[in-house]
């Protein structure tokens, strides 16, 4: 009875083969009359020849393409954690000599053999890196990306301690790459724990085209989240709508993620209520959109018809639903309620709070210059001239007043102090803006006021008011100073004359 020998790695060369006695294969056998001492190149207690293990000397013959090492060991960079895994299928019965490979390109020791499969899919842990045993500072990718991140700390004024720590989550990460691997924006995130960089980091492997961005968009996890209470035929129904509005189509127009936001907001709790009874949009009659819209006036009114007819004409034109029941239904004119002032001491309560250069601007140029939100955003430092006091702000240039002009100067010196490399051009800056080219987001600029009840756009609404009521309700006047259109100048006019209207009523 033939005895099946136990295939598994073995202990002193870790090829993957049949074992034949305890725990090592038939070649390792024979090299049992040599010394066991540490190797010199991989540093394991094994058998020596020529002061290496056999695994070395296989390593040896695989970069030199040498079937036999005679006489002593060549110069090759061995490191354990960087020899390749081999299989070694022993065939008794085969005869005569081996056959001669053909000599292999030079491969150095800190990169895989190209062209070599994956054994198993594996997901890389960073957290496990420890520098004393991993990091190879000679990796050709590894000294790429550390001079590609100098560049572009350079190009984009990164502070220095940015820089080390981009420079520590590349060693992290490349120290073992090999050519045509991908690293994961997903692996990349647990280095985070250990002091490094994610977002610059990533930035740097994708200029190196070695980043696979897997991370989910936050519109789609959002959407997800939203379509969850309707019926799983609607809401795949109306996912289809939204994706392609965002994405645009052969006969869609592509939109603003904001934009379909918005129709979704004013569309879904028309679709929640009709997905109780409907499976599917073709469903729903026009009577349910006309009860649904009789509850409705002004411009809540508007958005919702609004969404929903751009729902059922993409479903119409893509043959889901058989008739649009959104057709010859009046969405009104959408009629706004008119600004009001805001509450006595509202004003002086946010000078109060503004304490830092930041926030005196930003109150500064809403409170005085009725600046939106977006256009404060978008301002740049060139669109301020200090000498000879003019601002632009939403491409209308107006005079500078003293006040917002010494209140900019400070904030310059301030931004020159806290952030002196960098090249963002925006003129209202944060620590996370500061590094990249990018502007404020709005919910930074809503967290420069918290607790007072009261927005930006309230308080530029309220100045506008307030010019409107100074100096007379007269339109031109106001779309002139602001640079708004005729039809919000008239709409604060006419807010403006009731306003004096009924103080002059109360005043009889």
């Amino acid at each position: 009875m033939t005895t099946v020998p136990w295939v598994t790695s073995c202990r002193h060369c870790l090829a993957w083969g049949p074992i034949v006695f305890n725990g090592i294969c038939q070649e390792c056998v024979n090299w049992r009359i040599w010394k066991r001492e540490p190797c010199a190149g991989c540093g394991r207690s094994a058998p020596l020849k020529h002061q290496h293990c056999r695994l070395c000397h296989n390593q040896a013959k695989l970069q030199l393409g040498r079937m036999v090492i005679r006489g002593h060991m060549p110069e090759v960079t061995l490191n354990s954690w960087q020899l390749q895994l081999s299989f070694r299928i022993h065939d008794r019965r085969a005869k005569g000599r081996p056959r001669k490979l053909p000599p292999t390109e030079f491969v150095p020791a800190t990169w895989q053999v190209p062209g070599q499969l994956a054994l198993f899919p594996a997901r890389p842990d960073y957290l496990r890196f420890e520098r004393a045993r991993h990091a190879n500072p000679d990796n050709p990718s590894l000294i790429a990306a550390l001079r590609v991140a100098r560049d572009l700390a350079e190009a984009h004024g990164w502070a220095r301690w940015i820089l080390r720590e981009i420079n520590d989550g590349l060693l992290v990460l490349l120290s073992g790459h090999a050519p045509g691997d991908l690293i994961a924006y997903s692996d990349i995130v647990p280095i985070d724990q250990l002091g490094h960089n994610v977002g610059h980091t990533a930035e740097v492997l994708d200029q190196l085209g070695i980043l696979h961005d897997d991370r989910t968009p936050a519109f789609d996890g959002w959407l997800q989240a939203k379509l969850a209470t309707l019926a799983a035929p609607m809401a795949a129904e109306v996912e289809t709508w939204a994706n392609t509005l965002r994405d645009g189509g052969t006969r869609t127009k592509r939109r603003a993620e904001d934009t379909v936001r918005n129709y979704l907001h004013a569309a879904l709790p028309h679709l929640t209520a009709w997905s109780k009874q409907y499976d599917h949009l073709r469903q729903v009659t026009r009577d349910d959109v006309k009860e649904a819209a009789a509850g409705l006036i002004g411009l809540p009114r508007k958005r919702a018809l609004v969404a929903l007819r751009s729902l059922f004409q993409f479903h119409k034109r893509a043959g889901g639903v058989f008739r649009d029941p959104t057709v010859r239904i009046n969405a009104g004119k959408g009629t706004t309620s008119p600004p009001l002032p805001l509450r006595p001491g509202t004003l002086e309560a946010l000078a109060e709070h503004a304490t830092t250069p930041p926030q005196r601007v930003i109150l500064a140029l809403t409170a005085v210059h009725a600046a939106r939100p977006m256009a404060l955003r978008a301002l740049e430092v060139q669109d301020v001239d200090l000498p000879n006091r003019r601002i632009t702000i939403g491409g209308h240039a107006r005079r500078l007043d003293e006040l917002t002009g010494q209140l900019i100067s400070r904030y310059l010196n301030y931004r020159r102090l806290r952030w002196p490399h960098t090249t963002n051009p925006h003129l209202i800056l944060n620590e996370h803006t500061a590094q990249n080219q990018k502007p404020v987001s709005q919910r930074w600029l809503r967290e420069r006021f918290p607790g007072f009840g009261v927005t930006l756009n309230q308080v530029r609404m309220d100045r506008q008011l307030e010019e409107a009521l100074t100096r007379g309700p007269d339109a031109l006047h106001l779309a002139a100073v602001f640079g708004i259109s005729e039809g919000a100048a008239m709409r604060y006019a006419n807010a403006a004359r009731q306003l004096l209207a009924t103080s002059i009523e109360q005043q009889r």
